[in-house]
């Protein structure tokens, strides 16, 4: 049997737990309902307009994700798929100044672990304009590069899949929030941080793994359920951990876990 199938079938599985254990009724999802067809490919662009800010919300339900820089308008975005009922819909509109962009996929309640399925978003944005963003997402796998782009704040919550969030090069940046269901998620903060930076992270079933600046002070907080704890180049005083330029450099991250079942491993990139 394909590993692959096999392995989306096992999130799946995880994914519909999480959706009861949040309360969803199990009648709303339907397994393998989904009609696969003709391979569709779509670009579409939006203009910021009159925003000075943008709050961006993607959610998807299952899929590839990819975020990146790239764009001169605010957003393009190039679609991927081959199930009708999942084209993307993309909505923005811009009040005082503040624009809000939402890109959703419809049919969410649909699951499926059918091998034949095509669902890719290549989403990239402006590096200048201030993000404010959002992202949820069921079964799949993301590689989230924020490292250029101008996002003040960043909340995932990852239901299940691998995940890959690369802040390396942000300098926006101001608070960052992830909950994590099952799967695999790498975060990268190693940069140059000007401010002050407030992480909060929410462990679930896998294998986190937080790379870490150096010459900036780096403070941890972990409160343990049940996993372990790996670290590279910090000092441990009880559930904190920090680097040797804590209390040092005029900036901060702070960073509090809520560590889960599975693995943990804070590494101070050298």
């Amino acid at each position: 049997m394909n590993t692959n199938v096999t392995r989306l079938r096992l999130l799946l599985i995880i994914v519909t737990a999480l959706f009861v254990s949040l309360g969803c009724a199990v009648g709303n999802l339907r397994v393998d309902t989904v009609k696969v067809g003709e391979l569709n490919k779509e670009t579409q662009t939006v203009d910021v307009g009159d925003a000075k800010q943008v709050r961006v919300y993607i959610k998807m339900g299952t899929g590839e994700l990819k975020v990146n820089h790239g764009a001169e308008a605010l957003m393009r975005a190039n679609f991927t798929y081959n199930v009708a009922d999942w084209k993307p819909q993309v909505d923005y509109t811009v009040a005082d100044g503040n624009g809000r962009l939402n890109i959703h996929q419809p049919a969410i309640e649909q699951l499926s672990a059918r091998s034949d399925i095509r669902y890719t978003w290549d989403l990239k944005f402006n590096e200048e304009i201030p993000l404010d963003m959002r992202i949820e997402c069921g079964a799949g796998s993301g590689d989230i590069d924020l490292g250029k782009l101008n996002v003040t704040r960043f909340d995932g919550k990852l239901s299940a899949g691998d995940f890959t969030i690369d802040l390396s090069g942000n300098q926006a940046l101001e608070h960052l929030e992830l909950d994590m269901g099952a799967g695999n998620v790498t975060v990268n903060l190693n940069g140059d941080w000007e401010q002050n930076v407030e992480v909060y992270i929410q462990g679930g079933i896998g294998k986190t793994i937080l790379y870490l600046p150096k010459d900036i002070g780096v403070r941890v907080i972990i409160n343990k359920a049940i996993g372990k704890i790996n670290t590279s180049g910090l000092t441990r005083d009880g559930d904190v951990y920090v680097n040797a330029a804590y209390g040092v450099s005029p900036v901060t991250v702070e960073i509090n876990i809520q560590s889960g079942i599975g693995e943990t491993l804070l590494e101070v990139v050298e």
